[in-house]
């Protein structure tokens, strides 16, 4: 760890450290996804249609989306902790009020703000991370991070299911609620990371200008491109998996969940392994993972083989893109530390925003060509931004 910040940085716990960074960056895809099984009872409750209740969806992702971006610069001026403890209650207090929403358009409208305030900690967690750490430690820290990071989707539809045995969709947000305020207690123990002197110096509004500073920095926006194409083909996968292997194929509920934990594991298992590889390791082996993968997956739900060849493919394809997360993040982070803040939001925001626009493109026509193009796409166009960055040098 690096000691030269000042000792309200050194009172930081390693372990503390890892246990909080890495549940707060774990949150926004938590507070997202906890509720999908409770769609259905939604629909229900508010008597309303099944795609109005996937709205609330598309808002919380929007605002986990541009809440990055807002809060990334806030963090840069203020310090991390004041942001951080702010984005803590108004989480809190917005998931409160959705547990008593009256109607669906109220409902919708407070995902927003949960999705960005939750983004508070997400884009936080990572630009503490980059004032901490430098090098390989970061690149370790980071590959832990997203260890932590790749359980949440794999644990929460599971533990949303098991909770709606026991409650109703309210019951779910209230485990919400009590999970922002234990976050809020555990971060009031965190130490400033960011000291005073290291702080933009702007006023707020012209801190956000410090965006047009990172987007020429041109071997940050290759790494945040490279990041994003790959998580385009995971977010093809996100959004027609359930219907390839439940409609197409016939798997059972319990199936499709089971093959989605399995994927969910894969992106963990790649972003332990990614920490411990070198970074020019890493991205090589997985740039030409998500490729060769990205191809045989796009030619097995192209031809409709087997079921399970083409679980193979997801798994691989999601082993692959874990495996290049640490290195890339770590990289990114290095190019652009002294606009740590927000520099971790627009690296948060692209992939979300890819995702946003590729998720409904798999749904047109016939979604296994629709998502084979896709994950196709996304293999080759990663490859080609790793080819670019190794011809300037960045890798």
């Amino acid at each position: 760890m690096n000691h030269a910040h000042g000792d309200r940085v050194q009172q930081n716990d390693k372990l503390f450290l890892v246990l909080l960074l890495g549940t707060l960056s774990a949150f926004g895809p938590f507070v997202i996804d906890l509720y999908l099984p409770a769609l259905p009872q939604l629909a229900d409750f508010f008597q309303t249609s099944a795609s109005m209740v996937q709205l609330s969806l598309s808002t919380a992702m929007v605002g986990l989306a541009v809440g990055q971006l807002l809060l990334g610069p806030v963090s840069d001026r203020f310090g991390r902790r004041k942001p951080l403890l702010l984005s803590l209650v108004v989480y809190t207090v917005s998931t409160v009020l959705i547990v008593f929403a009256p109607n669906v358009e109220l409902f919708i409208a407070l995902r927003i703000l949960q999705g960005l305030s939750a983004a508070g900690s997400v884009v936080i967690s990572r630009a503490v991370a980059a004032d901490l750490y430098r090098g390989d430690e970061m690149t370790r820290f980071f590959g832990m991070l997203m260890t932590v990071n790749g359980m949440a989707p794999i644990v929460s539809p599971v533990l949303g299911s098991l909770m709606l045995e026991y409650t109703d969709w309210r019951g779910i947000f209230l485990f919400l609620v009590l999970l922002g305020v234990l976050l809020l207690l555990a971060s009031l123990r965190f130490h400033e990371s960011l000291p005073p002197q290291r702080r933009l110096q702007s006023g707020v509004l012209a801190s956000f200008t410090v965006y047009g500073a990172i987007v020429r920095n041109r071997a940050f926006m290759l790494f945040v491109l490279m990041q994003s194409f790959a998580f385009t083909g995971m977010f093809a996968y996100i959004a027609a998996s359930p219907f390839i292997l439940q409609q197409g194929y016939g798997l059972s509920a319990l199936g499709f969940s089971l093959c989605f934990a399995a994927n969910g594991a894969a992106l963990v298992l790649g972003a332990n392994l990614g920490g411990r590889l070198s970074k020019r390791r890493a991205l090589t082996i997985s740039s030409a993972g998500v490729f060769l993968v990205g191809i045989y997956t796009a030619f097995a739900l192209w031809l409709r083989i087997d079921v399970w060849l083409v679980e193979a493919g997801f798994f691989l394809l999601l082993l692959a893109t874990g495996l290049m997360l640490p290195a890339i993040s770590s990289l990114a982070m290095e190019a652009e530390r002294r606009n740590a803040g927000s520099a971790s939001a627009l690296l948060g925001f692209m992939p979300f925003f890819f995702g946003a626009i590729i998720s409904p493109l798999v749904g047109m026509g016939d979604i296994f060509h629709s998502s084979a193009l896709a994950i196709a796409a996304s293999g080759l166009l990663t490859l080609l931004v790793y080819g670019w960055l190794r011809r300037r040098g960045d890798v």
